[in-house]
């Protein structure tokens, strides 16, 4: 152990002088450019819906579907909990993968519930996960769930619903009334669709200030036999 010790002096002053001299490596900061590719949905915790998770949006979630050029945005605080895929097609939504930014515009499809366009949401759920990478067999799973199970949720009044993240227990008047359709414009190919959204495109108005939640007061109670 002597006779190593000064080897190993020796080389702990020669990783010191490497340490003081190289030049650590350059690291690229990656720039953020707001997509569709990008969702924000929030986790709601504490906050469930016949045992699923519930999750709201912070900012708009656009998406453009390529075959056919509708430009679907689901609007901020929106509620959605994919429940729009019927139970025996729920395995295949993966809310830590891809199939989730699917999801979230197929729920936005079927709360609006526009009439005769329940296929052209389930068509557009599919080719969005294809898009993001869900496999063929995980994609054509939830696709014939929804095709077979999922007219019963189409159109639902109990799922028009807003949440604030920062009231997540507390129920909101909706921002706007609901649409007529969920296709906000048609772009043929999407040609310039992720320009318009890096340059900071909104479908909707700001919603008023301040969206709080508001405190019914509970009703008053008649005196008893008019005294009080």
């Amino acid at each position: 152990m002597k006779a190593l010790a000064p080897l190993l002096a020796l080389s702990v002053l020669s990783l010191s002088a490497c340490a003081t001299t190289e030049t650590p490596p350059v690291v690229p900061v990656p720039v953020v450019v707001p997509s569709s590719l990008q969702p924000q949905p929030v986790l709601l915790f504490d906050v469930q819906k016949e045992g699923r998770k519930l999750y709201t949006l912070n900012d708009e979630f656009p998406y453009c579907d390529r075959l056919t050029g509708k430009v679907v945005v689901v609007p901020k605080w929106f509620r959605t909990d994919f429940a729009s895929v019927p139970w025996f097609g729920q395995f295949a939504v993966n809310t830590d993968g891809p199939t989730i930014r699917a999801a979230i515009v197929h729920d936005w499809l079927y709360a609006i519930g526009e009439p005769g366009k329940r296929q052209d949401a389930d068509d557009i759920f599919y080719r969005a996960m294809r898009k993001w990478g869900v496999s063929e067999i995980e994609a054509r799973i939830a696709y014939n769930a929804v095709r077979t199970g999922g007219e019963k949720g189409y159109g639902l009044a109990s799922d028009w619903v807003f949440v604030n993240p920062a009231f997540p227990s507390a129920r909101f008047p909706a921002p706007f009334a609901k649409p007529k359709t969920g296709v906000i414009m048609t772009l043929p190919q999407c040609k310039g669709f992720e320009e318009m959204v890096a340059k900071g495109w909104k479908a909707y108005p700001l919603y008023p200030a301040p969206m709080t939640p508001t405190v019914s007061q509970p009703p008053k109670k008649k005196p008893l036999f008019g005294i009080g």
